[in-house]
């Protein structure tokens, strides 16, 4: 085994002892690895090339079996870490074949965050299905499962009373966007450890390429359209394929969301005051959720019929 090969085996080895923190709830382990356990991975794929990336997966897949003794969590670990960050090695595959000095362009980076999130639904698609469900349908199932886990996690008496009193609608709320967060949960965390991966090489000088072009991220056309399919298949349908359709669409509104912000950056790249504008930016749309997802959106198609950053003309 080469030098470098090593090198992959133990950064995915890393990975999955990150993850198994996590999963067992150490104070380290939901610190870092709640969010970052595929941070190995990904700069395995961005700064020694994708052809290392599956000797880091081997090497996450024997870690996480061995420290928790289950075959079922090394397939968990292959859901959650491995598979999005395969999916995000595109990215490098772009890279590789663009030039070398240049960096990737925002429809090859759109075009990998939308391959992520359409695998997110795959995911919780095929979930869902595979869920035993009762005549009261999917989400009841989603809402009974949801009330076995709250039942078993501690409550103080002080609140307990409160929390008693409005379980079934908690229960209700949770249960209608569990799936679309957990899809959100497993683009985010890849996507944050992607670009953290592409950061930390850059500033070591280990980055195989350069940094993506973010703020020309640009989702393309075909992405619209199965978006707005899926949007109008949840507001249609009733029953199961409603919740479906709904979870779904709010899973492969994320490219779109990311474009939105691509526009709102390439708008206070061309103003003098414009990191401050971003900060106010992020905290309205943080405190104005979901209303602000909707404009997000709306500037994403805006910019995709209009062409608004071509014509701003900011920097890339």
């Amino acid at each position: 085994m080469t030098r470098t090969s090593a090198i992959a085996v133990v950064a995915g080895a890393l990975g999955g002892a990150l993850l198994i923190a996590a999963l067992r709830q150490s104070f380290l382990g939901v610190l870092l690895g709640a969010m970052l356990s595929p941070l190995p991975l990904a700069m395995t794929a961005f700064g020694l090339g994708g052809f290392f990336l599956p000797l880091a997966v081997v090497g996450g897949t024997v870690t996480v079996a061995i420290l928790s003794g289950s075959f079922a969590f090394a397939v968990v670990y292959l859901i959650l870490d491995a598979a999005p960050a395969v999916v995000l090695s595109r990215i490098g595959l772009a890279a590789a074949k663009a030039d070398p000095k240049a960096p990737v362009s925002g429809k090859a980076l759109a075009r990998t965050v939308c391959g992520l999130a359409i695998g997110a639904v795959v995911l919780i698609v095929g979930g869902l299905f595979l869920l035993p469900a009762g005549p009261e349908g999917i989400q009841a199932a989603v809402s009974a499962r949801l009330d076995e886990v709250l039942t078993a996690v501690p409550v103080d008496p002080a609140a307990g009373a409160e929390l008693v009193k409005n379980r079934a609608q908690i229960i209700e709320a949770m249960a209608a966007v569990l799936p679309g967060a957990a899809g959100w949960n497993w683009c985010l965390r890849a996507l944050l450890s992607a670009a953290l991966a592409q950061t930390m090489l850059t500033r070591m000088g280990l980055a195989l390429w350069p940094t993506p072009a973010y703020r020309a991220f640009d989702v393309q056309r075909w992405f619209f359209l199965l978006f707005a399919g899926t949007a109008a298949a949840a507001l249609v349908l009733q029953g199961d394929a409603g919740y479906v359709a709904g979870n779904a669409a709010a899973v492969l509104c994320f490219p779109l969301l990311l474009h939105g912000l691509a526009v709102a950056h390439g708008f206070a790249g061309t103003m003098r005051q414009g990191p401050v504008l971003l900060v106010l930016f992020y905290i309205v749309t943080l405190l104005t959720i979901p209303a602000s997802f909707v404009l997000l959106i709306g500037l994403a198609v805006a910019d995709h019929v209009l062409q608004l950053r071509a014509r701003l003309g900011g920097p890339a």
